[in-house]
C-alpha cells in the first residue's frame, strides 16, 4: 500500500512541476547612442548647470517603470583606443586664464556629470565646482544609454 501512495504522490507532484510556466517576459537589450554637439548644450540659469535634452522614444512607461538604464560617455570615438567611462563621473580639469596683461594663470576646476531618465527622454547634466561659466561650454560628447528590459 505504501508503494502504490508513494508513485502517487511522486505523480502528483511531476505533473504539478510540468504545469508551470513563467509569467515573466523574455529580457530585452537596447544601446542607443546620444551624441551632444557641442551647440547642442543649453544653460539652465535657475540651476547654474547646463543641459542637454534628447528624445528617446524607446522609453515607454512599461520600459520605464519597469526597466534599468545606464549611461556612459565614450572617449576617444571611432579610435582603437575608445573607451566607456560610466555617469555619473568627474573630472579634474585646468584652463589657463587671461589676465588682462598678457599673462595668463591657471584655473583648476571639476567638471561633473550626470544624468536622468524619464518616460521618452534622457537628459544629460554638466556643472563645473564653482559655477564660474564664464568662457565656458562644454565640449562635443558622445552617451550610451544601455536600457534592460
Amino acid at each position: 500500500m505504501k508503494k502504490y501512495v508513494f508513485i502517487s504522490l511522486f505523480a502528483l507532484v511531476a505533473v504539478a512541476f510540468t504545469a508551470c510556466t513563467s509569467a515573466d517576459a523574455p529580457q530585452h537589450k537596447r544601446t542607443v547612442d546620444l551624441v551632444a554637439n557641442s551647440t547642442s548644450w543649453t544653460f539652465d540659469d535657475g540651476a547654474n548647470m547646463y543641459f542637454c535634452h534628447f528624445d528617446v522614444a524607446e522609453i515607454t512607461s512599461k520600459v520605464y517603470n519597469y526597466g534599468e538604464f545606464s549611461v556612459n560617455r565614450e572617449y576617444n570615438t571611432g579610435t582603437p583606443n575608445a573607451y566607456q567611462v560610466a555617469l555619473p563621473e568627474t573630472t579634474y580639469q585646468q584652463v589657463d586664464l587671461d589676465n588682462g596683461d598678457g599673462t595668463n594663470s591657471p584655473y583648476y576646476f571639476q567638471q561633473h556629470i550626470d544624468y536622468a531618465v524619464g518616460i521618452g527622454f534622457v537628459e544629460i547634466f554638466c556643472t563645473i565646482s564653482d559655477f564660474y561659466y564664464e568662457d565656458f561650454r562644454p565640449e562635443g560628447m558622445l552617451f550610451r544609454l544601455q536600457m534592460t528590459y
